[in-house]
């Protein structure tokens, strides 16, 4: 493949920036706040760590699929999980309630 014809990879947090000017898709985003900020939180330190998903998945002994739907928000993730992304990711994990906005 040509240099010039290859896709410039976006990072997550430019993608998320760029779909949030959609007015549907920020009110969605709005919503699922929570859920949202864990993903984007997810995808962001294993981009820092410079994994790809499927790297990120292998130290998990998963698929890149679900490290794409966690990713995505679209599976919910239990603590155990959080836990095993967070070593591998070489972080620590910190759980936190603050005050409703």
């Amino acid at each position: 493949m040509k240099s010039s014809t290859k896709r410039k990879r976006m990072l997550f947090r430019d993608e998320l920036k760029e779909r949030l000017r959609d007015p549907e898709f920020h009110r969605a985003y709005e919503e699922v706040d929570a859920e949202v900020r864990l993903a984007v939180a997810i995808a962001e330190a294993r981009e820092k760590a410079g994994l790809t998903q499927a790297q990120l998945a292998k130290k998990l002994h998963t698929k890149q699929t679900n490290i794409s739907r966690i990713e995505r928000g679209a599976q919910n993730v239990t603590m155990a999980t959080l836990t095993k992304i967070a070593k591998a990711l070489h972080r620590s994990l910190h759980v936190e309630f603050g005050p409703l906005a």
